[in-house]
């Protein structure tokens, strides 16, 4: 009866330990899964971004550039922003619209100019690397301020008469995506649900994509901030 007693706790024991090993098997097949999935989404959402913002992403990442904050790269030449988490993972992308000139600097002498006097040809989203924060603009509205010297803002989509941006932001080209004064302009679902979470706690870093200059001047220049 011992015998046949201690026999029975051994298969159950065995038993129990194989049943744990099966478990344990399926969690680690659905943590790689899940893993795999999540590096497949990234690489879906990225399949058609430049060549120039998987360079600056695969630099952010080895160097850390990113101080553990969210951030988001703005391909100019494309008009389309990529958002990331503080671990380099895409939340999401979308359109944006951009000042109507295509250059990097923007013109000094345009500081205290008033918009209306501002010409088509110092109307520019500015190149280079920025620590960005929330804050009101002159209405009280959040923005996001990328260049506060200048500032150049990231907000939602406005409407100006006569420049049709809604209608710009949602074409399928990226043509008609330079009219605004240097701000970005971006979909409100995208400045709600993704940028103010992820960028308004703390803060986070803006990459703006250089038209003119190489992709390398942008990574190896960090006085910006």
């Amino acid at each position: 009866n011992e015998t046949f007693l201690a026999m029975t706790q051994a298969i159950k024991i065995i038993s129990n330990t194989w049943k744990s090993a099966v478990l344990l098997s399926v969690l680690l097949s659905l943590v790689i899964i899940n893993s795999e999935n999540a590096r497949a989404k990234d690489g879906k959402e990225l399949h058609f971004a430049s060549e120039e913002v998987r360079k600056t992403v695969s630099w952010v990442k080895k160097n850390k550039d990113n101080r553990k904050l969210p951030y988001a790269i703005i391909d100019k030449k494309n008009a389309h922003i990529f958002v990331f988490d503080a671990k380099s993972k895409i939340v999401d992308h979308g359109p944006v619209l951009l000042g109507i000139a295509k250059s990097d600097r923007i013109d000094p002498k345009t500081l205290n100019a008033r918009l209306s006097s501002i010409g088509h040809k110092d109307r520019v989203t500015p190149s280079g690397r920025y620590v960005s924060v929330f804050g009101p603009d002159h209405r009280g509205k959040d923005v996001l301020w990328v260049d506060t010297k200048y500032a150049v803002g990231l907000h939602p989509v406005a409407n100006v008469p006569g420049q049709r941006r809604k209608t710009r932001l949602n074409s399928t080209t990226s043509a008609d995506n330079r009219i605004t004064w240097g701000c970005i302009n971006v979909s409100k679902p995208l400045f709600k649900n993704v940028l103010t979470p992820l960028f308004k706690p703390k803060a986070g870093i803006v990459y703006i994509l250089p038209e003119a200059a190489p992709i390398e001047q942008l990574l190896a220049n960090k006085d910006k901030d």
